[in-house]
């Protein structure tokens, strides 16, 4: 507002830099330099600089008409989504490796995330089963659990870890014995910020099994917000 107000200011103090000729039986003569040449010539650029003015602040209030219509769309989502969670984040989800078939998942030469594909429930939204992650959207203390069943070779060969981040939190493994039928399972409560990463690494040139039967599990859930 102060630039407007000097802008108007400054047009309102310019003086006609042309001095008006006026004709009188052929004889050219200059305006004496009159008060009313100067002033015309004044109110006539006042009333051009005016004009702009008023139009750039009928657009400026234009915007901000958009502006408020917007931050009172923005308003209503937000307190919509509070109605449905209760004022409270809601995380929870549960998924198993396979959507079908059967057969060892593995092995990879590299430590691999297991992609759990087929999800019971996705609540909030934090697990992707494209990459078999966990993302943590609130900060808060999480339960996690997850559940191994090794490969039906003869010599069992199955290493899973659940991963925060690049930390490895806790394992269950089955590397030897003559039966090829054994499962295992382990969990933790962790605290997480937003961003923080959680999922089951399979350890490299290892394997397990899974069918339709889902031997392995992958479940997660918020307790309560940091």
């Amino acid at each position: 507002m102060k630039k407007i107000a000097v802008l108007i200011l400054a047009f309102s103090c310019c003086v006609c830099e042309e001095v008006p000729v006026i004709k009188n039986n052929g004889n050219d003569r200059h305006c004496p330099g009159s008060t009313s040449c100067s002033d015309i010539c004044s109110l006539t650029s006042l009333s051009q600089t005016l004009g702009a003015v008023g139009e750039k602040v009928a657009n400026m209030a234009e915007k901000i008409t958009l502006l408020e219509a917007k931050l009172l769309n923005t308003e209503k989502e937000v307190l919509e989504l509070r109605s449905l969670t209760g004022g409270k984040p809601k995380v929870a989800f549960s998924a198993t490796l396979r959507e079908s078939g059967s057969g060892d998942i593995g092995p990879f030469t590299t430590n691999t995330p297991l992609k759990y594909k087929k999800v019971f429930s996705n609540i909030g939204n934090g697990y992707n089963p494209s990459t078999g992650i966990f993302t943590a959207i609130v900060s808060g203390t999480y339960f996690f659990r997850f559940s191994m069943f090794n490969n039906l070779n003869s010599t069992p060969n199955s290493v899973v870890s659940l991963m925060k981040n690049a930390e490895r939190l806790v394992s269950v493994w089955d590397t030897s014995g003559s039966d090829g039928n054994d499962m295992g399972s382990n969990a933790v409560v962790i605290a997480l910020q937003v961003g923080d990463n959680v999922y089951v690494d399979l350890q490299a040139n290892r394997r397990v099994y899974d069918d339709g039967m889902n031997y392995n599990s992958f479940s997660g859930f918020l307790l309560f917000t940091a």
